[in-house]
């Protein structure tokens, strides 16, 4: 597959892969929706008539390692796949698009970005969190002291698969599909990035008090200025998956939940990390990258 180019020699940007597509308003607007009902029902299904991801959702008293990640495993590819596959499908067959152009605008998928992006956040979160985040350093410990090393590799290989799934959706739907197509109604790539970074946040609904709002506000508006400056999504997503695998298999916030509030010390905590992670970026865009930039 070559990139698509816009005039003679110039590279189709990440997002503007849409705007020369004949997709209508009303057909995008029923795929954005269709998408994001097939992706609640999802949940909301397996959330009813799934036993043990009641339990794991209700995160009440002690949960089996077995359980938890059973319970895991099925919520976030349960919960997520199906909403996958339709946006997937979409794109091909009523988009007549490419696959690949939902992740990049590259001629192949960048997994050296995708996995050193993982590593850097992997390795800044966790440092971090012992620095400034001394409840969950509590969290940490207690898990560490309450599983065997067989215990970690089941809910690692849970963990791990089901966090893949349900992170790189959130980044194909919010900063994928959806940043492409409102790129098509906003002109400026700023204010395509702040309004998909608005709704990923609101996507949170139903967490208690502010942090995770302004958290996934801050992470979606970094994690959309790297899909900007390196042309997809690669680092966006291996950074969320990362960031995601870390709280939950780690710290267990899907069982304990986000915290509501922040105080000084995890605001700062929340602050380097975002810094850490635009400093990658630039240096991936400006070093690795600049003998082949477009």
């Amino acid at each position: 597959m070559t990139e698509t180019v816009i005039g003679k020699d110039q590279p189709l940007r990440f997002l503007d892969t849409m705007k020369a597509n004949r997709a209508g308003v009303w057909t995008t607007l029923l795929g954005g929706i269709l998408i994001f009902v097939i992706w609640q029902m999802s949940l909301v299904l397996v959330a009813l008539y799934v036993p043990v991801v009641q339990k794991v959702l209700l995160g009440r008293g002690t949960i089996a390692p077995q359980d938890e990640a059973l319970g895991v495993g099925l919520l976030l590819l349960a919960g997520f796949g199906p909403a996958f596959g339709v946006m997937i499908l979409w794109r091909r067959l009523m988009e007549r698009r490419p696959i690949l152009t939902l992740l990049t605008a590259r001629p192949k998928f960048r997994w050296a970005l995708a996995l050193t992006s993982a590593v850097v956040v992997g390795v800044m979160g966790l440092g971090l969190t012992l620095a400034f985040d001394p409840d969950s350093v509590v969290q940490i410990q207690g898990r560490l002291a309450r599983f065997s090393v067989q215990d970690w590799l089941t809910l690692g290989f849970a963990y791990g698969l089901g966090i893949c799934v349900q992170a790189s959706f959130e980044e194909v739907y919010v900063r994928g599909w959806l940043l492409q197509h409102l790129s098509r109604l906003i002109p400026s790539a700023i204010g395509a990035i702040v309004a998909t970074a608005i709704l990923f946040s609101a996507l949170h609904y139903g967490h208690p008090g502010w942090a995770t709002y302004v958290a996934a506000l801050v992470f979606g508006l970094a994690y959309g200025w790297s899909v900007w400056r390196l042309n997809g999504l690669e680092a966006a997503i291996g950074a969320h998956v990362s960031n995601n695998l870390i709280g939950a298999l780690l710290t267990g916030q899907m069982l304990s939940g986000n915290p509501p509030v922040m105080d000084q010390a995890q605001i700062l905590l929340y602050a380097l990390y975002v810094l850490g992670f635009l400093l990658f970026v630039e240096v991936w865009a400006r070093v690795v990258e600049k003998p082949s930039r477009d």
